[in-house]
């Protein structure tokens, strides 16, 4: 049973509104670049686990939860994704790595070959017995004892070679089904109610990090982001205000809701709120009484009046 499904990352999302914004000459470009194309096959991995983890429909009770973050005794844990069954817990750490991979012991490493460039990776499996000892804590704390095992899961197929035996499993997100048919349920530890109650709790505890506004995060000046309602049509950078439509004088495009992704990328990048000042900075529209009608008309919730009112989510 699927508790909690798997979004979009925040982090993902930011970083696509920053990349958006910032100059290809910024200092920082290059390395916002790298993060979003690091970030977006993570998720592109995660989903592929999703994928095959559909095709695992045991007969005994289980619960599915995707991409949870929980916070024990001052520490943030997040986990790619959760399975609960009657005798264990497990806790997959799903990783998207191209190359050739190497997995050696003593100490832990994983080596990345690529195009004949090694490269020694942040261990999967250190990473993962970390939260393990954490989500155990986070349940013992709750008068909850039950095994919890560790899996690594490869997105897709990799040339993969294991020198010693790691004591953790590591596999293809392909064969995760199989393998999981193929435990044996030692001991019922919990029925069908336990595992759904204990699963909803994860679920509710999630606390998702929340990295916005991005410039503060990454310590990027807020001069350094460009202003403009940008173009769905051609991502052109200044679309102009006339006859109640933004239009683009690069492409023509027109429509009337183009300033909606304006404010996402404020709230994204710059701040938690905004003024109509700041919106006519962003926006690059001169009359204050245009920019107010334009921020009612957004979904947003104003707060305070006159010349103290901003606007919030």
């Amino acid at each position: 049973m699927l508790i909690k499904k798997r979004n979009e990352p925040l982090s993902l999302i930011g970083l696509q509104s920053l990349i958006d914004r910032l100059g290809n000459n910024h200092q920082y470009y290059f390395k916002v670049e790298e993060e979003l194309r690091r970030r977006k096959a993570g998720y592109s991995g995660e989903l592929n686990f999703d994928k095959h983890i559909k095709e695992f429909r045991p007969s005994y009770p289980f619960a599915l939860i995707h991409d949870v973050c929980l916070f024990h005794n001052g520490v943030y844990f997040q986990m790619d994704s959760v399975l609960i069954m009657p005798d264990r817990i497990i806790i997959f750490e799903i990783k998207n790595l191209g190359g050739k991979l190497t997995v050696k012991t003593n100490p832990t490493q994983f080596i990345q070959e690529i195009n004949g460039e090694r490269k020694i990776l942040q261990s999967p499996i250190t990473e993962l017995e970390r939260k393990k000892i954490f989500l155990d804590r986070w349940l013992k704390e709750r008068g909850i004892n039950i095994p919890i095992k560790g899996m690594i899961a490869l997105a897709f197929t990799n040339e993969l070679f294991i020198e010693e035996d790691t004591g953790t499993e590591i596999a293809f997100t392909r064969e995760i089904p199989i393998r999981l048919y193929n435990i044996e349920i030692e001991k019922e530890l919990f029925n069908f109610g336990k595992v759904n109650t204990l699963a909803r709790n994860i679920a509710e505890s999630h606390q998702e990090y929340n990295p916005f506004p991005l410039t503060k995060t990454m310590n990027i000046d807020k001069k350094d982001i460009i202003t403009g309602v940008i173009c769905p049509g051609c991502s052109y950078k200044g679309m102009i205000w006339f006859q109640k439509k933004w239009q683009c004088p690069e492409c023509k495009y027109n429509a009337a809701d183009c300033h909606f992704s304006l404010l996402n990328d404020w709230f994204h990048l710059m701040d938690n709120q905004i003024t109509n000042r700041q919106f006519r900075y962003f926006s690059r529209v001169e009359h204050q009484p245009i920019a107010k009608r334009l921020l009612k008309r957004s979904g947003l919730v104003m707060k305070g009046s006159r010349s103290t009112a901003f606007y919030t989510r």
